[in-house]
């Protein structure tokens, strides 16, 4: 009887996970927080699927989010101390979406000096 029950708890811990026969089943993304301060209201935009990240703290990273379709490139606003930062990015024309998997949007300041930073972002396939 506890080997089915623990066999049921793992299903629904795999399937909730977005896996299924050990590959997602879905884009999901997350936020890094690459700088030595917190971003709060982080919002990420991939084509035109828009998600919210609320608040990565300094060197942190974010929960996966699920994108229904996803980018390389993306357009990230957030807050750095008080401090509205974005970075703005577009889809290249003929731009292949990103396959079924987990992937990092690597977010950074250029400058320790918040009013003149800007927004430095890297992709990477996790």
């Amino acid at each position: 009887m506890e080997i089915r029950i623990t066999l049921l708890l793992l299903f629904l811990f795999f399937t909730s996970c977005g896996i299924q026969d050990g590959r997602p089943d879905g884009v999901f993304i997350r936020v890094q927080n690459n700088s030595d301060v917190n971003f709060t209201e982080v919002i990420v935009q991939s084509g035109n699927v828009e998600n919210g990240f609320g608040t990565v703290m300094a060197r942190s990273n974010s929960k996966y989010k699920k994108f229904e379709y996803a980018f390389k490139y993306a357009s990230v606003w957030l807050l750095a101390e008080g401090h509205q930062l974005n970075h703005n990015a577009s889809v290249k024309e003929g731009e292949i979406p990103l396959k079924a998997g987990y992937y990092t949007y690597r977010v950074g300041l250029n400058s320790a000096n918040l009013t003149d930073a800007s927004l430095v972002f890297n992709f990477v396939r996790d």
